[in-house]
């Protein structure tokens, strides 16, 4: 699975984050792609590989309480793009609903909609909130 890290952190801190990351040893199990510095602000990009959450969670550790992760599953363009094609092959007549992969007619999505409506309008008359006339 690839990975990408968006890590960001307080100017402050700059110092002391560039210094871990200096000292730092990716763990087995971990194969760095890339990584990238943005040289305007206080942020790090890293694109990786890893096998699991119980590689990934030790990994950004010593980094706790002093950067911020945020981190995403990327997959190439390519790849993904002719997943989805052979996905849309395979279900080419098909409609899809609010459940991922199960398959929906037009009465039952009209049905969905007006339980949605219906939902919608029973909110509204018990809502707590009493609308003004600002005019």
């Amino acid at each position: 699975m690839q990975l990408l890290d968006i890590i960001t952190w307080e100017p402050k801190d700059t110092e002391m984050v560039m210094t871990l990351f200096e000292n730092y040893d990716y763990p087995q199990g971990i194969k760095v792609i890339d990584e990238w510095i943005d040289f305007t602000g206080y942020r790090m990009f890293i694109i990786y590989e890893t096998e699991g959450e119980k590689i990934f969670a030790p990994s950004i550790s010593p980094f706790i309480g002093l950067c911020r992760f945020e981190t995403v599953p990327v997959m190439k363009a390519d790849i993904y793009t002719e997943m989805a094609q052979e996905n849309a092959e395979k279900t080419e007549k098909r409609k899809y609903g609010a459940e991922h992969g199960k398959d929906t007619s037009e009465k039952d999505l009209k049905e969905q909609i007006e339980n949605l409506e219906k939902r919608v309008q029973h909110l509204e008359q018990h809502s707590f909130i009493q609308q003004e006339d600002v005019t």
